[in-house]
C-alpha cells in the first residue's frame, strides 16, 4: 500500500505542476476521449452476437428408413417391416419461352407426386404462364424478364397451361401437361 500511495502522490504533483503549464494530463479527458471507441466496441459486439444467434437455418430434406423387427412371445424373430417417414418428390425441371402466342416447348411431361418446376422467360411481348388445375401461375412478365412457379402433380390427366394476357390463349398461347401414374 506505501507504494501505491508513494506512486499516487507522485501523479498528483506532477499532474498539478503540468495544468499550471498548461499540458493537461488529466486521465478523465483520455477517458472522454477514449468513449466513443469504446461505445463503437460494445456496439460491434453485441451485433455480432447478434446475428451469430440468429443465423438462418437452412432446410435440409432427410429421408429416415425405420426397420423394426418384431418379435413374439416365443422370442422368434418375424420378418422385419420397414416405414418411410418422408418421400421425397421427383424434380421435373422445364425451361418454357413465350413469345408471339406460342410457348415453346408446349408439352410437359411428369408423374404423380412429381414436383414441376417451370422456369418461364418471355422472349417477346406480355406473357404469364397459368395452369389451372394446380394453382399455379407465374405474375405476367415483359420481354427478357423470367419468373419460376413450383408445384407437385397430384392427379393424372391431361391439362392445359396457357398465357391470360389478353386474348393470348385463344390466339393459341397453349400447351399440354401430361401427368401419368
Amino acid at each position: 500500500m506505501y507504494y501505491i500511495d508513494k506512486y499516487l502522490f507522485i501523479y498528483i504533483l506532477l499532474n498539478t505542476y503540468l495544468n499550471r503549464q498548461g499540458i493537461f494530463m488529466e486521465p478523465e479527458a483520455t477517458k472522454k476521449q477514449s468513449l466513443p471507441y469504446l461505445a463503437l466496441l460494445i456496439i460491434l459486439v453485441v451485433v455480432g452476437i447478434y446475428f451469430f444467434l440468429n443465423k438462418p437455418v437452412t432446410e435440409t430434406s432427410t429421408v429416415t428408413n425405420t426397420v423394426a423387427t418384431n418379435i413374439d412371445d416365443g422370442g422368434e424373430e418375424s420378418e422385419p417391416t420397414t416405414t418411410e417417414e418422408e418421400t421425397m418428390p421427383n424434380e421435373v425441371k422445364i425451361t418454357i419461352e413465350g413469345s408471339s402466342y406460342k410457348f415453346s416447348p408446349n408439352t410437359i411431361s411428369a408423374k404423380i407426386g412429381d414436383k414441376v418446376i417451370v422456369e418461364f422467360k418471355n422472349i417477346e411481348g406480355f406473357h404469364d404462364f397459368k395452369i389451372d388445375e394446380f394453382n399455379a401461375a407465374t405474375k405476367v412478365i415483359k420481354t427478357g424478364e423470367t419468373d419460376t412457379v413450383e408445384f407437385i402433380v397430384d392427379k393424372a390427366g391431361t391439362f392445359e397451361f396457357y398465357c391470360s394476357v389478353g386474348e393470348h390463349r385463344n390466339m393459341g398461347m397453349v400447351g399440354a401437361l401430361t401427368v401419368t401414374e
